[in-house]
């Protein structure tokens, strides 16, 4: 009985043990927690993984996208493959779009935040443009159509990284850029991004904040919501798929992202206690 006991006990320490590793784990790459996004019925459906190499810390997430490789909600009728009937842009229809994203799931946040993510893109890292291509999001979730929509997509656009603000829904500004950041400068290596924000419903009251390596990149001031509530997306998410040609821009490459320091607090201090460099 005793032996049994403490065969028990054993068993406890090795679970206990291996959740915890696990919650370090995910401690050491993000303070939030994240769900896939529009993702039943993809055929990578696994599509992170947790590596240590290439990690600023002990790990990191690589994230797949298959060319194509689009999927639905589990509950709805909203699909990255097919248009339910309503318009693509303002009614959110779908079609033409193919993801391997995740989003935060709760917490969704108001007001001033400090927000980082850490990209790496291998050497053989390949641009789909004219395919608009979106590797973080700050998303606003609320109760009227008007309120569910990006508001700020981290995206490939002319060789370039560079946040798109969307203070009307369906057009988007670039905010006032100070610096590029290129895409090819990029490559085999981390680079640390992070935002300053604050979302606002009234024109002015908003801002939106973009550094490198403490160096301003983009400055944008104005309306940066609707009433709503914010949340983040981060992984590889392309729009407007049909505007790629495979006989002129060649065979739809797959794309690798490897992301780390995955942070959101509400001051400058806490998220540079987080932030991990090399």
């Amino acid at each position: 009985m005793k032996k049994f006991f403490v065969s028990i006990v054993f068993s406890l320490l090795i679970i206990e043990s291996t959740n915890f590793s696990k919650e370090a784990s995910a401690r050491e790459i993000t303070n939030l927690q994240w769900k896939k996004s529009v993702a039943y019925g993809k055929e990578l459906y696994k599509f992170r993984e947790t590596v240590t190499s290439p990690a600023l810390g002990e790990k990191a997430w690589k994230i797949t996208l298959l060319p194509r490789d689009c999927g639905r909600d589990k509950d709805g009728d909203y699909s990255d493959c097919k248009n339910n009937g309503r318009d693509a842009v303002v009614g959110h229809g779908g079609g033409d779009r193919a993801r391997s994203e995740y989003s935060t799931s709760g917490n969704r946040y108001t007001g001033e935040r400090w927000i980082s993510v850490s990209i790496y893109l291998p050497v053989d890292f390949k641009s789909v443009e004219p395919v608009s291509t979106s590797l973080f999001q700050i998303y606003e979730w609320g109760n009227t159509n008007q309120q569910r929509h990006p508001r700020m997509m981290l995206r490939v656009k002319n060789g370039v990284l560079e946040p798109r603000y969307f203070p009307v829904n369906g057009h988007d500004v670039s905010g006032k850029i100070i610096k590029h950041l290129f895409i090819d400068e990029m490559r085999d290596k981390w680079t640390t991004i992070i935002f300053h924000t604050k979302m606002g419903l009234a024109p002015g009251e908003g801002f939106s904040k973009m550094y490198v390596n403490n160096v301003l990149y983009n400055d944008y001031d104005g309306r940066t919501g609707y009433g709503g509530r914010f949340f983040n997306k981060f992984g590889i998410y392309h729009s407007w798929i049909s505007r790629w040609n495979d006989e002129v821009n060649g065979e739809y490459p797959t794309q690798v992202v490897y992301y780390d320091n995955l942070f959101r607090t509400n001051s400058k201090e806490k998220l540079f206690k987080l932030i991990q460099n090399r």
